[in-house]
């Protein structure tokens, strides 16, 4: 079998200088006096390791779960029903803090959030669903992974061999992004998203057409585009409902929304992402529309997943 793919944020996060305002961290320093609470997206700043999805592919193999949902991608059943929708609901987030135990159980919460939010979808469709594992350790030494083999250079991701999240939080740039745990939240329910991928079947059929394409060629790189951009809509479907719940507040929304657009592949990278602006407008997507099928990055034109 084809090795298994790691799946994560964008790599790189760049401020961006607006009409009629200084740049975002000019805004995230104003709005942080004035705002209480996180208030800035959740996706990190890391580097371009073994966490992409067009990383060095592990020595080993695996045997993927037959029971993975429908290997469709563009046609998938969650993706096909226009009224696939998350409901929002209020959700308790466990406070958070950079000690593993604090992180930890703060990711527990919101997994169990995400859980209440995508698994009546996936059951209406007839798909299955079990939980991921988490993962969360003080930093990437000595964590060896179906996906990555035994490297420590990644971040966040997600491992579809094993249905587990990693998120080491040496990799969280906490020390810049301090308190604000919606920066934290955001790349999980990215995460997450491939998550969704999987148990639907889109990531076993788009990483088995990788593989066949060839990971590296022009094709695959388009599909990993796909797959990330999506995860991208997702996060902005669970973001946009937790708000509608009460968990998140418009001026969290609205900071999403600007620092969603400051992401994305930069000048000489892999072209595995996407564009800094094709990855705010999938967000931005999923956060308006709402609806998986509106997050159907496989049936896009080629130019809206550049």
């Amino acid at each position: 079998m084809p090795p298994p793919m790691p799946y994560g944020p964008s790599g790189h996060r760049r401020p961006q200088k607006r009409k009629g305002g200084g740049g975002w961290i000019a805004l995230l320093l104003i709005v942080v006096f004035v705002v209480a609470g996180g208030l800035v997206r959740g996706a990190i700043w890391h580097g371009r390791g073994s966490n992409t999805a067009s990383g060095a592919a592990p020595s080993m193999t695996y045997t993927p779960d037959s029971n993975g949902g429908v290997a469709e991608t563009g046609t998938n059943p969650l993706l096909t029903d226009p009224n696939a929708t998350l409901i929002p609901a209020k959700c308790a987030y466990s406070p958070w803090s950079t000690r593993v135990d604090t992180a930890r159980k703060f990711f527990e919460t919101a997994a169990s959030c995400l859980e209440a939010a995508w698994k009546p979808v996936l059951a209406q469709k007839n798909l299955p669903f079990q939980s991921p594992t988490l993962n969360v350790s003080a930093s990437t030494d000595g964590i060896t992974t179906p996906c990555t083999g035994s490297t420590s250079n990644f971040a966040a991701f997600y491992c579809p061999a094993n249905k587990t999240i990693y998120m080491p939080l040496s990799q969280l740039q906490t020390d810049l992004f301090k308190d604000n745990w919606i920066i934290y939240l955001s790349v999980f329910a990215h995460e997450y998203g491939h998550h969704v991928q999987a148990m639907s079947g889109i990531l076993r059929k788009a990483n088995s057409d990788r593989v066949d394409a060839g990971v590296r060629s022009e094709k695959g790189l388009e599909l990993s585009r796909r797959i990330e951009l999506q995860a991208n809509c997702f996060d902005g479907m669970y973001v946009g409902s937790s708000a509608d719940g009460g968990s998140l507040t418009t001026a969290q929304i609205t900071l999403a929304r600007r620092d969603a657009h400051g992401r994305g592949d930069q000048r000489g990278d892999m072209r595995d992402h996407g564009t800094a602006d094709n990855g705010g407008t999938w967000f931005e997507i999923g956060v308006d529309k709402g609806h998986a099928a509106q997050c159907n990055t496989f049936t896009a034109s080629a130019s809206s997943v550049s």
